[in-house]
């Protein structure tokens, strides 16, 4: 199942002033930070774990403008955007083309009205696990980071998260999960 959170990003101003390369960076994922997902099908908590993506494939991954599947990708990796495992995460450093939507996003960031970042990726099966009695999910293995977002509206601006956005690529049967997930709570909620 395909999934979406939201992070932080900022323009590396230096690099754009003295090269006039278009330079963005950021951390779509953090390690370790409860997050309030706002599913479709409930609300619950979710943590990323340090060293979720120790073997996640991170190969062929696209940094877009909020999930825009449809525009040319704004850099890819390895060649034009360099994403780097560390204690606290994943972080990424992308050099945009020069195009009007790149400079478009790219001036956005610099003048802070768009901060957040969202990523799309898959979690394989027993790669998660669910606390019914905290409502929370805990993600342990990353499978495949598919696509990072500059986005307008990121969950809150130092990490990652927020509600699985407007991605409309849900199979059934990630929302049947998501269904049983909050029917299963309730019923234990009502044991309790």
């Amino acid at each position: 199942m395909k999934e979406i959170r939201v992070c932080e990003i900022r323009a590396d101003a230096a690099a754009a002033g003295a090269a006039k390369v278009l330079k963005l960076e950021g951390r779509p994922i953090v390690y370790d930070q409860p997050t309030t997902i706002n599913d479709p099908a409930g609300t619950f908590i979710e943590i990323i774990r340090a060293g979720a993506l120790d073997h996640a494939d991170l190969s062929d991954a696209r940094l877009f403008y909020n999930h825009d599947l449809n525009k040319v990708p704004l850099a890819r990796t390895p060649k034009t955007m360099q994403l780097t495992l560390d204690a606290a995460g994943l972080s990424m450093v992308a050099e945009l083309p020069d195009t009007e939507e790149a400079r478009s996003v790219y001036t956005a960031v610099q003048r802070g009205d768009l901060s957040g970042m969202s990523f799309a990726f898959k979690v394989p099966e027993g790669g998660d696990s669910y606390d019914a009695a905290t409502n929370t999910r805990t993600i342990t293995k990353i499978e495949k980071v598919y696509e990072i977002s500059v986005v307008p509206f990121p969950a809150y601006p130092q990490t990652s998260v927020e509600a699985r956005s407007a991605i409309n690529a849900w199979t059934s049967t990630a929302a049947e999960r998501a269904k049983a997930i909050i029917k299963a709570n309730s019923i234990l909620l009502k044991e309790v």
